[in-house]
C-alpha cells in the first residue's frame, strides 16, 4: 500500500477532509492538493518528508504509519 492510500485510510478513519488535515499540519493547501494530484497520477510520494511528519503528527500516527511498509 503506497503512501498516499494509507493516508486516505488514516484520514478516514478519523472523519477528516483534506482540507482539515492539510490546516492541522500546517500544509500549505497549495503544496498539500499538488501533492495529491501528483501521487495520484504518478502513483508515488511526492510530498517531501518534513511535510509528511507535519501529516502524521496532525492524524495522530508514526510517520512509519504512513510511509512504512505494509508487510
Amino acid at each position: 500500500m503506497d503512501a498516499r492510500c494509507k493516508y486516505e485510510a488514516v484520514r478516514d478513519r478519523l472523519g477528516m477532509t483534506d482540507y482539515e488535515v492539510a490546516k492541522k499540519a500546517g500544509i500549505e493547501k497549495s503544496t498539500f492538493y499538488t501533492w495529491r494530484k501528483r501521487s495520484e497520477e504518478n502513483g508515488y510520494l511526492t510530498m517531501g518528508m518534513v511535510n509528511m511528519m507535519k501529516m502524521a503528527k496532525a492524524l495522530g500516527v508514526r510517520l512509519e504509519d504512513l510511509v512504512g511498509d505494509a508487510n
